[in-house]
């Protein structure tokens, strides 16, 4: 059956992942079946962004899981069709303290930018931001699958910086942009 799904896959052209034994239980690999062998394929590796970062051949009886068509592939694989508008080098990071950063909310809010918010090195939120005044800040939550994941409100005393145009948020801008595209029927 595993070759069965990879011989559709490279007919196809179609994006797959598959887990190896080799492979801890939440790691994939994920991309395009490029050769198919009697006990051996090669898989054109794709990252996070769309982007191909390399070949890939294993033993087709070291699989273990093949998935094809799941909710984080569709939007990966539209990524990857639309991976020339990320731009990489566009990225704005500022680095600067609570009450420091208002003076840039505002732009951020009539330009509608999705943008990383840091209240630590590892804890950031990302999303839109809707409005502030004096103590928080409001932000229409985004996940990194471009879905609207509701409204929080954030004191901008523990902020230490924010994030915006970089290649993250532009990967979460085209998928929130099209979202509606991933429930259709």
């Amino acid at each position: 059956m595993k070759k069965t799904l990879l011989e559709n896959a490279l007919k196809d052209k179609s994006l797959i992942g598959v887990r190896t034994s080799s492979l801890d239980w939440g790691e994939s690999i994920i991309g395009f079946v490029t050769t198919l062998e009697e006990s051996f394929f090669t898989i054109n590796e794709i990252d996070e962004y769309g982007a191909f970062i390399g070949k890939t051949t294993m033993a087709i009886g070291d699989v273990i899981n093949v998935e094809i068509n799941d909710r984080y592939q569709k939007r990966l694989k539209f990524i990857h069709d639309n991976n020339s508008i990320l731009k990489p080098n566009n990225r704005i990071t500022i680095w600067k303290e609570g009450a420091e950063l208002i003076s840039y909310f505002k732009a951020l809010i009539e330009d509608e930018k999705i943008t990383t918010l840091y209240f630590d090195e590892d804890d950031y939120v990302i999303g839109v931001i809707i409005k502030y005044d004096e103590d928080c800040i409001m932000l229409k939550n985004i996940s990194i699958e471009g879905d609207e994941d509701g409204t929080s409100c954030y004191h901008i005393s523990k902020l230490i910086g924010l994030r915006y145009d970089g290649i993250e948020e532009q990967k979460i801008k085209l998928l929130y942009e099209n979202r509606l595209k991933f429930y259709e029927i």
